[in-house]
């Protein structure tokens, strides 16, 4: 809305001159929200504590000892979920106003510190080295069951990491440098079912109405996870990367699909940029091998497909 609209409407007596007085300081910059900057500044907070709790317990280990060193990060974390347990609202299948300002920040670092206990166990002690998969599989639970009763899409998130990361898929950039990202091909198929089970859990959840605002969370993992083991499928040799193109387009149509219904541009890009990769690897293994000039042309008519995707449909979405 612009100046001479909102003026328009006042003229019109659509709204009154109340309304008029608190809308104008906004449209005309004189107020400014600092909501998300705060509320930035406040995750950064707890990820720069939960960090610094640790490398001051790394620094002074010889004077704290370990055991004290563990008992105080599990206590801090009772305290934080202690808290949050005695200022919960009713648990509702709908979005739960936190309580407090910081009722979600203090949520998220009891969980933070949930894993640098486990952590702190595990590298310490080896307490958890002969069952560290199903401890991993035990903390996404615990996640989950935070997300839902809490209400908080940040914990969700973190379980369904912890999730992933039990049946064996972890995204790690020492690997990738090192060229072992490869290593482990199977995997693929683990991500292809993974991601389409989690888009599905997404979907069905919202047409359920049960914690709608997961959805979204449901099915970003589940499209990355998609897409990423189809790419990863169109590298091994035991299969024809040709079933792999046809499996990244049956998934670019359910992301346009759900784009469409969700009203996002991202998914949308992540379709379009999947069906990009696969059909330039289908192109270039077919014909561009063959045929330098038709690759050049390729390239430069893709470019500018790219562009003109980005600018019609961001502007659609925005509408």
């Amino acid at each position: 809305m612009t100046g001479p609209q909102l003026e328009d409407l006042r003229q019109r007596e659509l709204i009154t001159q109340e309304q008029y007085e608190h809308i104008k300081p906004i449209l005309t910059g004189k107020i400014v929200s600092v909501f998300y900057e705060l509320r930035t500044l406040l995750y950064l907070g707890i990820l720069l504590f939960s960090s610094g709790a640790g490398i001051l317990i790394y620094q002074n280990i010889g004077q704290i000892g370990h055991v004290l060193a563990l008992s105080g990060l599990t206590l801090l974390m009772l305290a934080c979920f202690a808290y949050v347990t005695l200022k919960r609202q009713p648990y509702s299948h709908h979005s739960v106003k936190p309580p407090s300002p910081y009722y979600d920040y203090v949520v998220l670092l009891g969980c933070l510190l949930l894993v640098s206990v486990l952590g702190y166990a595990q590298f310490q002690f080896n307490l958890l080295e002969r069952n560290l998969e199903w401890a991993t599989l035990s903390t996404a639970v615990i996640f989950f069951a935070v997300a839902y009763r809490f209400d908080h899409v940040g914990i969700l998130s973190m379980g369904i990491t912890a999730f992933v990361s039990f049946w064996g898929i972890r995204l790690s950039i020492v690997n990738w440098a090192a060229g072992d990202f490869f290593t482990s091909r199977q995997l693929y198929v683990t991500a292809l079912v993974l991601g389409s089970a989690l888009t599905a859990i997404g979907s069905w959840l919202d047409t359920r109405k049960i914690k709608k605002h997961f959805s979204f969370t449901y099915q970003n993992f589940g499209f990355l996870l998609y897409f990423a083991g189809c790419l990863v499928g169109m590298a091994a040799e035991d299969i024809p990367y040709g079933w792999f193109v046809l499996l990244i387009y049956a998934g670019c149509a359910a992301a346009y699909r759900i784009a469409q219904w969700k009203k996002s541009f991202l998914f949308l890009l992540y379709a379009f940029l999947a069906a990009y990769i696969a059909t330039t690897v289908w192109l270039g293994d077919l014909i561009f091998d063959q045929h330098e000039v038709l690759w050049f042309l390729y390239s430069i008519i893709s470019c500018g497909a790219l562009i003109f995707f980005v600018v019609k449909y961001r502007h659609y979405f925005k509408q």
